[in-house]
């Protein structure tokens, strides 16, 4: 699965840039119709009719239900992610953690994803999920431990890119899978890392 908003058809010919307005509408459409229908209910077809714009317009900008799918979840609104830990470390831990599991939980991510990872193969394209998501989220960690690790709350050899792919894949299984509340999840995964962050069992 590739992450970058490059496609096995190529780059989108240069020409007129998107219509903002039109865009927009696009991914607005679409994430209605992932919380009304679910990830089958979105088509071409219903997404235009929905926008208010041809379907040969969102053929052009999205080569694949998958692709649209995607930049509707993960790029059309900007989420911000934490980027001050005053302390103490579970505070902090719980600040990170509550924000991947509220922005999972909601009704169209949880229906988008669900329909990718039963759809999408190897060379799909998922445009705004590097960009908007998990680089965001990584640099966030990223901070956390770093104002920690100078508190001397935090062990120094903790790899921010593999916890981030740990914890986004934790969060998205527990609530597709078992379908645990957020809140759960989010004490569950702050009393782990926290643990796992202290070092407390040692190394």
């Amino acid at each position: 699965m590739t992450q970058e908003h490059s496609t096995a058809r190529g780059p989108r010919p240069a020409g007129r840039p998107r219509d903002l307005e039109r865009h927009r509408a696009v991914l607005t459409s679409t994430r209605a119709i992932l919380v009304a229908d679910g990830y089958p209910g979105v088509t071409f077809a219903e997404v235009a009719r929905s926008a208010g714009v041809t379907r040969q317009l969102v053929y052009r900008w999205w080569p694949t239900k998958a692709a649209l799918v995607s930049e509707a979840m993960f790029a059309a609104e900007a989420t911000t992610w934490p980027s001050t830990f005053p302390g103490p470390l579970d505070h902090d831990v719980r600040t990170w953690v509550d924000a991947m599991v509220t922005h999972a939980a909601r009704p169209d991510v949880r229906a988008g994803v669900r329909g990718l990872l039963a759809e999408i193969g190897t060379s799909d394209t998922l445009p705004g999920l590097s960009k908007h998501l998990i680089t965001p989220i990584r640099h966030s960690l990223d901070a956390l431990l770093t104002a920690a690790q100078a508190r001397g709350e935090a062990h120094p050899d903790i790899d921010p890119v593999l916890t981030t792919e740990t914890v986004t894949g934790a969060i998205t299984m527990h609530l597709l899978l078992d379908r645990a509340e957020p809140a759960v999840i989010t004490s569950h995964l702050t009393q782990l890392l926290t643990w796992a962050f202290a070092g407390t069992g040692g190394s």
